[in-house]
């Protein structure tokens, strides 16, 4: 990374995380074993009491949630805006689920829940989730409805949904370094359990890892 691109990093990482968060950054970048093509650190999530603020809830009176069919699917697959790729049909023909949030016929934004309780978190590393858990992942909301504060009510929704499997947690990791990701896991009530290490030296991986012991299944999975 040149030198003029270094401080567009910078600007924008001030712009958007304060210096606090500028700080945290640079902290985790020079960090031993922080973040380069070798090593990694992730940190894992759970979650069981989202916190949609008054104003998200106002916000979205009247607005309907609903699981996406494959035709919802293919209709924002077909535009590029919705950001909905080869990858998310694929996962959604094998199991995976996506909450919709419409405001009238306008779609607002998604969320998706892994079906497998297995969930490969990186370099081939799959966490084993206990069965009350669900994997949250790829939320999404369109430009006007920004701000809003609509995610973590989309999180309220997707619990009132799974509870009645007897699931009662939803689980999330980030790469330490996703600033932008860990405001939003925090906006939405996720709590901290755990974290992977991960190390590549001289062909051999190596891969750490500290989490609340009821977030961990030891049932034997494919």
């Amino acid at each position: 990374m040149n030198t003029q691109n270094k401080l567009s990093k910078a600007r924008l990482l001030l712009s958007r995380h304060g210096l606090r968060g500028f700080i945290v950054y640079l902290f985790r970048l020079i960090f031993p074993g922080g973040c380069d093509d070798n090593s990694c650190r992730i940190f894992l999530f759970e979650l069981t009491m989202p916190r949609p603020t008054p104003e998200s809830i106002r916000a979205a009176q009247g607005h309907t949630f609903r699981f996406a069919t494959i035709e919802d699917i293919r209709t924002y697959r077909a535009d590029p805006a919705w950001d909905i790729g080869d990858r998310d049909m694929l996962a959604f023909e094998r199991g995976d689920r996506c909450l919709l949030q419409f405001d009238g016929d306008t779609l607002v934004g998604y969320a998706w829940l892994a079906a497998s309780s297995l969930v490969e978190l990186t370099w081939g590393f799959h966490f084993n989730m206990s069965d009350d858990t669900v994997y949250n992942y790829k939320g999404f909301t369109a430009p006007a409805y920004r701000g809003k504060g609509f995610q973590p009510l989309r999180h309220l929704k997707l619990l009132e949904y799974v509870r009645g499997t007897g699931q009662h947690r939803l689980f999330a990791y980030v790469d330490q370094m996703n600033l932008s990701s860990l405001k939003g896991l925090k906006k939405s009530g996720y709590k901290k359990a755990g974290v992977l290490r991960c190390v590549k030296n001289q062909g051999k991986l190596q891969f750490s890892l500290r989490v609340s012991n009821d977030l961990w299944s030891k049932e034997r999975r494919t």
